[in-house]
């Protein structure tokens, strides 16, 4: 499967650790970088999408595997792509790439759409879960 979209970020000095490398967290981070580029670039805007329609997501599961180390001033890319589609929530995958190709880690999220006057799970709007399951098909993921 592919991923089709990446966005590319440069490691800064406070993302590193002692010995040099970024600090195991911040991988998190540059999953969440992307999570939201990526929204951006499907046409999912937070405020206009959710925010305005009382719901909102929170992350309920995070992963991250890691292959090799990212360094202070390395290119790198956050690709991203959409994972599983369920009635309230959907998975991200993210592929972390030093510019140089390098695979450096792998990562998945599963976001919780939720009810912002209850914040209990509801089921994804349809306008949001059809673009989600266009960006699917177009990493080669079955449509749902």
């Amino acid at each position: 499967m592919d991923f089709p979209f990446a966005h590319r970020q440069r490691v800064r000095f406070g993302e590193t650790d002692l010995q040099g490398v970024v600090y195991y967290a911040n991988y998190l981070l540059f999953a969440e970088v992307g999570r939201v580029a990526y929204l951006r670039e499907l046409g999912i805007v937070y405020e206009r999408d959710l925010l305005a329609h009382g719901i909102d997501f929170t992350i309920g599961e995070a992963r991250v595997r890691y292959h090799a180390p990212l360094r202070f001033d390395d290119e790198y890319d956050i690709k991203v792509r959409v994972g599983e589609i369920r009635h309230s929530s959907w998975a991200f995958d993210y592929a972390i790439d030093r510019a140089d190709g390098t695979h450096c880690a792998d990562a998945s999220t599963i976001q919780v759409m939720l009810d912002r006057s209850t914040g209990r799970p509801t089921r994804i709007p349809e306008g949001m879960r059809e673009r989600l399951v266009a960006a699917s098909a177009r990493a080669g993921r079955p449509a749902r």
